[in-house]
């Protein structure tokens, strides 16, 4: 049961064109997203990833979290974003590897609906622990 509650991320190259696209996405101007030389220009090591970057890894990886969704026999139609966190420990720049494991740290019912919480950490290729992500998924009847 415990292996059941665990879903492991294939490691995740972080590209400069994915932050790029995803800065982007998100409306942000910083040079830091689009620059490698304006990055480094301000001490990164190469294109800064924006904040909630994880959840890229999280839906674009070839284990991504819908195939976790199957094992768990949830319908994305039937699920709720509850509720979303991030805790920062390491910068994520591109070159780097980001590996990720998300574990379900507890399952509650309320009112005829299921919460999942879910805990994600993301490591780099250096094993340092980058992000931590917090998300509560709702079951709907």
């Amino acid at each position: 049961m415990k292996e059941e509650m665990t879903h492991h991320y294939k490691p995740f190259e972080i590209e400069r064109g994915k932050i790029k696209t995803f800065a982007k996405v998100l409306g942000l101007k910083n040079s830091i997203y689009y620059s490698q030389e304006e990055a480094q220009r301000q001490s990164y090591r190469d294109v800064l990833a924006p904040p909630t970057f994880p959840t890229v890894i999280e839906y674009t990886n070839d284990c991504d979290l819908y195939q976790f969704f199957d094992r768990l026999q949830l319908h994305p139609e039937k699920v709720l974003h509850g509720e979303q966190s991030y805790e920062y420990y390491e910068e994520i720049c591109a070159g780097d590897t980001i590996s990720a494991t998300l574990t379900v740290e507890r399952i509650e019912e309320k009112r005829n609906m299921t919460f999942y919480y879910l805990k994600t950490m993301y490591r780099n290729q250096f094993n340092e622990l980058t992000v931590v992500c917090m998300i509560t998924l709702i079951k709907m009847p």
